[in-house]
């Protein structure tokens, strides 16, 4: 597999990076996980939207990932515990659920309680750490939530902006799988630990 291959690459990338330069192995290590986290990324985003050209979902695609990434940039979330399953999880988060969803029709004020629920939500459990990058700043975190939130009102000021009732129900979802990476009903289900700062 691929992802097999991609420390070995990284190794090789970095080797040409410093070809001229004498390096520590603690600076090449630093480059060398730099680059293997691009390498992963680009992986990742290839086969997402490989598999939304093959289902010509690939704008209803992008309207889904800019959205969660709005909000998640300072909200943060729960991350696949590998590569592979990180693969997997985005391509049924961005692909195969807004195949399904894209054409149903929402009234009005469902999308207005979707929206407050979602709101709610980002207001209270905003930002979620994990085991690896827990949140131990008292400061950073509230400063997180605000952005958190002033995101997710920028969004739906977008949203509502748009005619397209399509656009919004993708934008809703992109949202939507946010709340749900955050949520701590889904570090229970998952089995993964919550507010990883008060628990070191």
């Amino acid at each position: 597999m691929f992802s097999l291959t991609v420390p070995n690459m990284a190794a090789k990338i970095t080797r040409t990076i410093f070809r001229d330069r004498e390096v520590d192995e603690d600076r090449f290590a630093i480059v060398k996980y730099g680059v293997e986290i691009f390498l992963v990324n680009v992986t990742k985003g290839i086969t997402v939207y490989l598999a939304a050209a093959l289902l010509g979902m690939i704008w209803q695609t992008l309207v889904v990932h800019i959205s969660y990434l709005i909000v998640r940039r300072h909200s943060f979330g729960l991350h696949a515990k590998t590569s592979l399953g990180c693969t997997i999880a985005s391509v049924v988060m961005f692909v195969a659920v807004p195949y399904f969803v894209k054409d149903i029709q929402l009234s009005g004020w469902i999308i207005v309680v979707i929206s407050i629920f979602i709101l709610l939500n980002i207001a209270i459990y905003s930002p979620s750490d994990t085991e690896n990058m827990p949140l131990f700043n008292a400061q950073k975190r509230h400063v997180l939530r605000r952005k958190s939130i002033i995101n997710t009102i920028f969004a739906f000021f977008v949203m509502f902006l748009i005619s397209n009732e399509v656009v919004k129900n993708l934008m809703l979802l992109g949202l939507l799988i946010q709340v749900i990476s955050i949520h701590p009903w889904t570090y229970f289900l998952l089995k993964r630990r919550y507010n990883n700062y008060a628990k070191q």
